[in-house]
């Protein structure tokens, strides 16, 4: 840990970051987004209460400080990181008070410096942050019902619906509209994990006629289909999709027979970055190739190199619709839920020369 975070944070609170970041580098554990989302909130709640700050710029910098340190890009966390941004920007709002500013100033906040003055006490400061996450905590757990709720807008009688892989927010939305609408739904297995297997089987139980296909039979089917549904790890600021791997051939296929994609995804996925194809070390996980070939051949694995990518990049221009806890938003409108939700100055998590600025300036 950095030797600021010592001075600033007591040796108990030191503890459980410590134990959130072996939470997020343990690779082998299984994780939801929303799980991550929940932990990342209750770990900076505790941040904010037991460390040593004064002014929200020492805040912010405690904050900035220790998530330098959580493995935000080798574990493919991004929700940790908006999540990180959306406390951030709460702390910003509630030391400007009552005159912070709205949207149509966001070239004014740009420019201001987040050192502006402010009156309010630590105490004050601190309940009316802790009372925000609260408000931001609710808006997580209710999200998944308030997209699953506009299922019978998008879903109507007798029609053909293809999903691809597994996704708990689009298999709690096609249950949602079964109940009102009889309709079918085509599976995508997603290989190589094969996760749509399951998926197939849970809308099966849940009293949805639902076809099982492999991949590569997407394109011979996708012509009579009447809407693609398909969940995301992760939206970019520009609308792409960071989605699971064959997601983007599965896209084109739906733009060659003009067949509407649909996303289902909270806005804790909504990430302020933008990420291209061929950056793949900073937007792809490669992961181990058990699942392509066999290890029990010796002498052909030494003979091959196998590259497993875990996601795939799918420009906004394949996407018609993003159905989010907000309502239903096309691709070029999230701009505007990005300037809305994070701050500029929190872009980029590493900037700090905003913070040390501020500190200097006070102290003299």
């Amino acid at each position: 840990m950095d030797s600021y975070l010592i001075n600033k944070v007591p040796k108990e609170t030191l503890v459980q970051l410590e134990q959130f970041s072996a939470y997020l580098k343990d690779y082998r554990k299984t994780r939801n987004s929303y799980e991550s989302v929940i932990k990342t909130i209750n770990i900076l709640k505790e941040l904010i209460c037991a460390s040593d700050w004064v002014t929200a710029g020492e805040l912010i910098k405690i904050i900035k400080t220790y998530s330098k340190y959580l493995p935000l890009i080798q574990s493919n966390e991004t929700v940790v990181s908006n999540v990180i941004r959306r406390v951030l920007k709460i702390i910003r709002e509630e030391n400007e008070g009552p005159d912070a500013t709205s949207f149509s100033e966001g070239l004014a906040i740009f420019f201001r410096s987040d050192s502006k003055s402010s009156n309010i006490g630590r105490a004050e400061l601190q309940d009316n942050i802790l009372n925000s996450i609260v408000e931001l905590l609710a808006e997580q757990e209710n999200s998944k019902s308030s997209i699953i709720t506009m299922a019978l807008e998008h879903i109507h009688a007798n029609e053909l619906i293809l999903t691809y892989g597994h996704s708990n927010t689009v298999r709690e939305f096609l249950l949602h509209g079964r109940k009102k609408r009889n309709f079918r739904v085509v599976v995508c297995e997603s290989g190589p994990t094969v996760k749509g297997h399951q998926m197939a089987k849970e809308l099966s139980e849940g009293g949805i006629e639902t076809t099982l296909i492999s991949d590569s039979s997407a394109f011979a089917i996708i012509h009579a289909v009447n809407k693609v549904i398909i969940g995301t790890h992760t939206i970019m600021a520009d609308g792409a999709l960071r989605a699971p791997n064959g997601a983007h051939q599965l896209a084109l296929a739906a733009e060659h027979f003009s067949v509407p994609v649909i996303v289902c995804a909270a806005l804790y996925k909504l990430s302020p970055t933008h990420l291209c194809s061929y950056d793949q070390d900073a937007f792809n996980k490669i992961i181990g190739p058990e699942n392509l070939i066999n290890f029990s051949n010796s002498k052909l694995h030494a003979k091959v190199l196998a590259s497993n990518p875990e996601f795939d990049y799918v420009p906004s221009d394949l996407i018609e619709l993003f159905i989010t806890n907000t309502g239903g938003h096309a691709p070029s409108y999230l701009y505007r839920i990005v300037s809305e939700l994070y701050h500029p100055h929190d872009n980029d998590l590493d900037n700090m020369c905003v913070e040390e600025s501020d500190e200097e300036s006070e102290m003299t």
